[in-house]
């Protein structure tokens, strides 16, 4: 089994507003092989602009999309042109509320339509969840379930955050091979407490089950596995970038 290969998102901002060039080059030089979000490389000369990114050895994970632009046809059009641009295969909406079961199935609704769109041009949609898709429960089942359960598998996937998910008091192992099929990517944040939300820390620093997560993951056919971290801790962009990295293959699992 080929385990995941390893992006990059958030992490480096200020480093990259300075030096976005210079910051992309220490990321490969780390070993990443990707970042997700490509906002800087939509500026100015896009094939260029790839070309040289492509040359650092570096990919484009994902493109994110809000609400708005699912529910307007010009502004999803424009998304998916600048995916396209970006030379990656999936668009990810980050997240919304799951108050109620309605709610959740009107969001179904929109989340079919545009990833049949999104699927007409060779793209995947992707939903990224937080820890209230496991918390809210609506007769026994996970919200998280309700829009799998009520999309269709090609026009809807996920980008599962195991720290979410272990916030969430689910276990991110278990989820990842329940979703089998349906997760091109995951998230790897880790947390020193549960007890509240906003513990973040370096990946392999705390207590998210890493090491079972990226075997379930890799079990399971997860072509991205994506380091994050909220809010960085006591080290710089970089620093935590290059202390999750190693962390990561100190465990064996780069």
């Amino acid at each position: 089994m080929t385990r995941p290969k390893l992006a990059l998102i958030g992490i480096v901002n200020e480093e990259s507003k300075q030096d976005f060039w210079g910051t992309m080059q220490r990321v490969a030089e780390i070993g990443y092989k990707g970042i997700e979000g490509g906002g800087e490389l939509l500026k100015g000369d896009v094939k260029a602009n790839m070309a040289r990114f492509h040359e650092m050895g570096l990919q484009v994970a994902t493109h994110s999309i809000n609400k708005e632009q699912l529910r307007d046809e010009k502004l999803l059009d424009q998304v998916i042109r600048e995916a396209l641009a970006l030379q990656t295969k999936d668009i990810t909406f980050w997240w919304d509320v799951v108050d109620n079961r309605e709610q959740l199935l009107r969001d179904a609704e929109l989340y079919n339509a545009a990833g049949a769109r999104m699927k007409a041009e060779g793209l995947r949609f992707c939903y990224h969840n937080h820890a209230h898709e496991f918390q809210n429960v609506f007769n026994g089942v996970y919200s998280l379930d309700i829009l799998a359960e009520h999309t269709d598998p090609q026009h809807l996937y996920f980008r599962m955050d195991v720290a979410w998910i272990t916030l969430g008091g689910a276990d991110p192992a278990h989820i990842l091979r329940k979703m089998a099929g349906r997760v091109p990517a995951i998230h790897l944040k880790d947390v020193y407490g549960t007890d509240e939300v906003g513990k973040w820390t370096a990946v392999g620093t705390g207590v998210v089950n890493i090491k079972e997560s990226i075997e379930a993951a890799t079990e399971i056919g997860v072509e991205w596995m994506t380091v994050e971290q909220d809010q960085l801790r006591n080290l710089t962009g970089i620093e935590t970038a290059t202390v999750s990295y190693l962390n990561l293959k100190e465990m064996g699992l780069l």
